[in-house]
């Protein structure tokens, strides 16, 4: 038994050997195989291949510093068509459309107009009979004059007569008055629009009682021009009125405050209007201004108008006078540890971070205030795999909105 256990032992000994052998003979093997190579290059290990990015110059242009704001449309005018007579509807001119566009004194609704067609009738015939009653007085004061100038009537009588007379212009008075109250209320009884705009449906239909104290038929808001509020900050309140007294910015009585307006559907800024009113105090919860822009908004050949009352509308508000800016794309900006800086390749091709500070977007493009010159090299792609210090190939290309990482 002692025998077989040493038998084992060995059978277990020998294959560690065995591998332990194989080993330190690869590695030497190993080791001449990297002296030999070593011999045959000099000892000189390969240069590192530069790394291949694409670079572009900033782009230089005319731009105008500006803020963002968000408000509503709202029209110039707004009315509500309430009847000022009562009666029955007997037309409804109009039951609303995808063109809802109508001019001044358009017909909108009638209302029965014979009982005013008989208050005009009787207004007329009381006319006639106060002016018949004039006459007579007028005649009857003349001949009671007469006597009384030859001494014939007594003063009491003559009294009497000019009273009489005075009523009767009175009644005069009151009878014209009243034609044309029954001439008014006749011609109420067509109710037409107050103003040009955009019409909504019809509240009541033919057959329906209204009078003066019934809701309103319908409403009809302006639609050319078209106003939008919002409110303006107070730093940028107080840098507008800034630059208008150093000369950056047109007063109004050269130039109005132009502003720009965008819609939910715009991607840009299509509409131009003018700054027009400025609230009169700063809200001092909120240290807002109300302010509002003025929009044309003329009826197109076909379809409806561009803008109408409430929508969401974005407003950016200019901030001076344009001026030359240095342009990257937001692709060729980098963020580490709250600094921003873009990666420059020099005339030996040697990246460097240049710390830059960034301005407003401008189609797409970010203004950098500082750090960058006309003339600089930017790495717009392959930013991840350069660093500060190495070697790279740089690929010239125009700077482009879209370029990516």
């Amino acid at each position: 038994m002692a025998l077989s256990k040493e038998l084992q032992a060995e059978m277990i000994i020998h294959p560690r050997l065995k591998f332990a052998v194989f080993s330190s003979l690869a590695s030497i093997l190993v080791s001449l195989a990297g002296c030999s190579q070593s011999e045959s290059h000099g000892g000189a290990s390969p240069a590192p291949t530069a790394i291949k990015v694409r670079v572009a110059k900033p782009v230089v242009r005319e731009v105008t510093d500006f803020m963002d704001y968000t408000g509503r449309t709202e029209p110039r005018e707004s009315v509500e068509i309430r009847p000022r007579v009562s009666g029955y509807l007997t037309k409804v001119e109009f039951m609303g459309s995808l063109d809802s566009d109508i001019e001044k004194e358009t017909l909108l609704f009638e209302i029965d107009d014979r009982p005013y067609v008989n208050a005009l009738d009787a207004a007329k015939a009381r006319l006639a009979s106060a002016e018949a009653a004039l006459k007579t007085s007028s005649a009857e004061l003349e001949r009671t004059q007469g006597l009384f100038d030859k001494g014939v009537v007594v003063k009491s009588e003559l009294d009497r007569d000019i009273g009489r007379k005075a009523q009767a212009d009175a009644d005069i008075l009151s009878a014209r008055a009243g034609l044309k109250q029954a001439e008014l209320d006749l011609e109420f009884t067509k109710i037409k629009s107050p103003i040009s705009g955009l019409i909504s449906k019809p509240n009541l239909t033919v057959g329906n009682l209204v009078t003066p104290a019934t809701a309103s038929l319908t409403t009809i808001v302006s639609a050319d021009p078209i106003y939008v509020y919002f409110d303006l900050d107070e730093p940028t309140m107080l840098t507008i009125q800034q630059n208008i007294r150093d000369g950056k910015l047109a007063t109004r009585e050269e130039q109005q405050y132009q502003v720009l307006l965008g819609l939910a559907n715009d991607k840009d800024y299509p509409y131009t209007g003018d700054l027009d009113f400025i609230d009169n105090r700063v809200d001092p919860g909120t240290g807002t201004i109300r302010v509002r822009g003025v929009f044309k908004n003329p009826k197109p050949e076909r379809g409806s108008r561009p803008l109408s009352a409430g929508l969401f509308a974005r407003v950016r508000v200019p901030l001076g006078k344009p001026h030359q800016a240095v342009l990257i794309s937001e692709r060729a900006v980098s963020r580490d540890q709250g600094k921003t800086f873009a990666f420059v390749v020099d005339a030996e091709n040697t990246v460097t971070a240049r710390p830059i500070r960034l301005g407003p977007v401008h189609d797409g493009l970010r203004v950098v205030l500082d750090g960058l010159k006309p003339e600089d090299q930017i790495i717009i792609d392959g930013l991840q795999r350069v660093r500060p210090g190495v070697k790279v190939d740089p690929v010239l290309k125009e700077m482009q909105v879209s370029e990516k990482k």
